[in-house]
């Protein structure tokens, strides 16, 4: 339709040319997974790949098992061009085009992205330490703190890291006359 036309060339004009430095042999394609939100851009794949390495690939990328995977590849609008299914086949058998987009469908019913279990921070435990446990260790940001404010009063922690960013930096002075201003402030 129209409407698709103008936004593949919006996103031309948007995106550049994407061919730089890109051979024939490969193909940039999008990442979406049956359990995550996230959709992975542009992740370059050999046509020449078979499906077995596509999904070998993937694993670093969706945290899927290979074995548990099943790949539909996506035109740029979202419709299903292909099911990979046949491990053996070489990527380019089924005529992947740079914007489309492998789906993979996790066949895992014990996966870890299972029910947000990758991307849900909510889900994660989170480590707690009582301000006893706390106070008794030497090596806390607290004590690290105290020492450093013992030695300098005026210490804090972004002119610590300005300082060892460059070793020459000197902090502003401070402002001690509440009225350094007011002649300024007078004529608003």
């Amino acid at each position: 339709s129209v409407m698709n036309e103008d936004m593949a060339a919006l996103k031309a004009y948007v995106q550049g040319p994407s061919t730089q430095n890109k051979s024939d042999e490969t193909v940039l394609m999008y990442i979406t997974h049956s359990n995550l939100k996230t959709k992975f851009s542009e992740i370059r794949f050999d046509r020449h790949m078979t499906i077995d390495s596509v999904k070998t690939k993937l694993m670093s990328v969706c945290g899927s098992s290979s074995s548990a995977m099943h790949l539909i590849l996506l035109d740029c609008n979202g419709r299903q061009v292909a099911d990979m299914y046949e491990n053996q086949r070489m990527l380019g058998f089924y005529s992947p085009e740079d914007g489309f987009t492998i789906h993979v469908v996790d066949l895992d019913p014990h996966s870890l992205s299972k029910g947000g279990g990758l991307e849900d921070i909510s889900l994660v435990q989170k480590y707690e330490i009582s301000e006893e446990d706390y106070e008794k260790r030497e090596d806390s940001y607290r004590k690290y703190k105290e020492r450093m404010l013992a030695a300098d009063p005026n210490w804090t922690l972004q002119t610590e890291m300005k300082r060892r960013k460059d070793p020459s930096y000197m902090p502003p002075e401070k402002i001690t006359d509440t009225e350094h201003m007011a002649d300024l402030a007078a004529n608003i």
